[in-house]
């Protein structure tokens, strides 16, 4: 029968190897992650959390509004929670929205943070209206965009386009039900929002002879696709940044492409 030794020097070494990489991975994945620029702003109150994960484990367990309701009760109307390294403060009451949307709206309307792929391609970062700090070049977009696009004059100006493509529309689904025909809704639908759009911006419906309805289309939900996404991007994309790791980047930068092509 062979014997069996055992180098008990060598064995404590590992130990050691093993139990300091255990810390170090500890100390690497399980603490709380420290935002410069949240240190002395005096953060409302905050359930305990988890490792890594913060509080998404509340925010998942039942649906949304019945959890802040129950967090509410209990924290107040301003609530601190942190989902894996993202922080979030919810606001759960009308005088505590009126408070930060109205009265103390300049002091939330921009947040100095690193902008992300999203943001710099799909969003055109800094020069678009929905990513641009506020200041100056936002107050005059906010202009153009209230006076020449969304102002009630600009809508009545347009209002005969939209009228002439739900006749359109109309017209389309008459001819359909007369010859007993199928309708896919949502696509007419979005070919009616599609030649809506562009005859308001441009002048003109988007053809349907070269596709160039149908990549209009694809851009469009591609895009709304990507949003969802980004928002789980820009949750966990911190801490996968860590190992070289981009989620959906190839993808958004693909889109982007399409877009300014």
């Amino acid at each position: 029968m062979a014997a069996i030794t055992v180098d008990f020097q060598l064995c404590f070494i590992f130990i050691l190897l093993g139990i300091f990489s255990l810390f170090c991975l500890s100390a690497f994945f399980f603490k709380k992650p420290k935002d410069p620029q949240l240190q002395g702003c005096g953060l409302p109150p905050s359930p305990p959390s988890l490792p890594v994960i913060g509080h998404l484990h509340l925010l998942l367990s039942v649906p949304c509004h019945k959890s802040f309701q129950k967090l509410s009760s209990k924290y107040g109307p301003l609530l601190h929670l942190r989902a894996f390294n993202i922080p979030i403060v919810i606001v759960s009451s009308g005088s505590m929205a009126n408070e930060v949307l109205r009265t103390q709206d300049l002091n939330f309307a921009t947040r100095q943070r690193e902008v992300s792929i999203m943001e710099k391609s799909l969003l055109f970062g800094s020069f678009g209206f929905v990513s641009a700090p506020y200041g100056d070049y936002w107050r005059f977009m906010k202009k153009l965009l209230v006076t020449n696009l969304f102002g009630s004059h600009s809508l009545e100006q347009t209002r005969l386009i939209r009228e002439k493509e739900l006749k359109t529309f109309r017209t389309m689904l008459f001819d359909k039900a007369a010859k007993k025909g199928t309708v896919d809704v949502g696509k007419e639908m979005m070919k009616l929002t599609n030649n809506s759009i562009c005859r308001m911006i441009m002048g003109r419906r988007c053809s349907e002879e070269n596709s160039e309805a149908e990549k209009v289309e694809d851009l469009v939900i591609k895009s709304f696709s990507l949003v969802k996404k980004v928002l789980i991007a820009n949750t966990v994309g911190r801490l996968l940044k860590k190992f070289g790791i981009s989620l959906f980047e190839k993808e958004i930068m693909e889109v982007s492409q399409r877009r300014q092509g």
